[in-house]
Formats: structure tokens, sequence, C-alpha cells
């Protein structure tokens, strides 16, 4: 824990509300990462909510980054506004689509490209990278989005990596046993990959090296 972070103590009826809260089978990791000290458990708790808070903004920019910038390359490539309507998508993928123009509908709106593409879950994009897409989508498209040369597999890697880590983020796990400093580089390493100026960008503006003290 930083040492300016302030210790807050809890009584054991507070301690007990928490736990029962948060669960015993989730608060357990945190007790035996404490030595059995609950408010120290507590405390991590709450150290693993502020990382988990500060580097979401930092998965953020890269899943807009690279949606943007698959749509972008994908609508050029295709001539069509809706390419996902004219391409061949896996089950997974396609389920993925239809949930997203579901969730337009239901908000009384026209569904267009855009609102089409703010909806879709971050692990369609992620899996368009994979093997599947290479001879129908990597290889007339998708390698043009980056500035330099780079191979898919070691994308498609990179991004999977991530896609675990913002997972546990947005289920509230405990990340604080990751090397999140190296989760943290390879992040805006990947935006780089993508965009040097918004990489840097979100290396400026982002919490998490306050947050994490790097």
């Amino acid at each position: 824990m930083p040492e300016n972070q302030v210790k807050n103590e809890y009584s054991d009826d507070q301690i007990l509300a928490i736990e029962r809260s948060l669960s015993p089978d989730r608060f357990n990791s945190y007790i035996i990462q404490a030595k059995g000290d609950r408010n120290e458990a507590i405390r991590l708790y709450e150290r693993n909510t502020e990382l988990s808070e500060a580097l979401y903004g930092v998965i953020q920019g890269l899943e807009i980054t690279l949606r943007n910038s698959m749509h972008r390359i994908l609508q050029s490539g295709t001539g069509l506004s809706e390419w996902y309507d004219h391409i061949h998508l896996e089950n997974a993928e396609a389920e993925s689509l239809r949930l997203a123009k579901e969730a337009v509908q239901e908000l009384h709106k026209p569904v267009t490209a855009p609102r089409v593409i703010a909806k879709i879950n971050f692990g369609f994009w992620v899996r368009l990278t994979a093997s599947i897409y290479e001879k129908d989508l990597w290889v007339p498209h998708l390698h043009k989005i980056f500035p330099i040369k780079m191979m898919r597999s070691l994308l498609n890697k990179r991004l999977l990596k991530i896609k675990e880590l913002r997972n546990q983020i947005a289920h509230h796990e405990r990340i604080s046993k990751r090397d999140l400093e190296k989760d943290y580089k390879e992040l805006l390493e990947a935006i780089k990959w993508l965009c040097p100026i918004t990489s840097d960008w979100v290396k400026n503006t982002n919490r998490f090296e306050k947050i994490a003290k790097l």
C-alpha cells in the first residue's frame, strides 16, 4: 500500500457486513494475502478497486481506437458503411452483432453503423484478428490499420491477454496479483501499434502511473 494512502479502520460489525456483501469466497483471497488481518484485507480490496479504475481508462483507449480503426478500414475496403452485414461472421461474432443491433433498437434510435459499432463488445474485435479470419479480413483489409508491419498472431495474442485483464476488471476480480506495470506498458504499446499520437495522449492523461506509483 502506498505510504500516503489513508488506512481506514473498520469495526467487527462493519467487516462482517462488507465481507457478506463481497461474498466470503471473493474476500477470502484478500484475507489470505493479508495473513488473516481482515482490516488489511478490506484495504487490499480498496487498493485493487483503485488500480482497476485507473487501468480501465487505459483499456478504454485501446478498445475505442481498435474498433474505430477496424471500422474505418473495413468500411473503406468494402465500400459499405454496414460492412458487417456483408461479410461472413462465425456464430459468436454474428451473435455479438445481433445483440449490438438489438441494444440500439432498445434505445428507439435508427440502427446506424456508428451506433452499432459503439455497441459491439470488445471480444468481437479481438476475434476478428483470429486465424479463422486471416484470409477474408486480415490479408485484404485489417493489416492496413497498422503504420508498421504487424503479425496477426502477435496482435491476437496481445489482444487476448488484454481482454482477459479487461474481463477481470469488469467482473471486479483481483488484479493486484498480476504484473500490472507490464500490463500497462503492453496496453500503451498496443495503442501505439495503431496510433502513436493516441498512445502518447493516453499515457499523458491517464491516472494509472500516479495511482500505481510507477
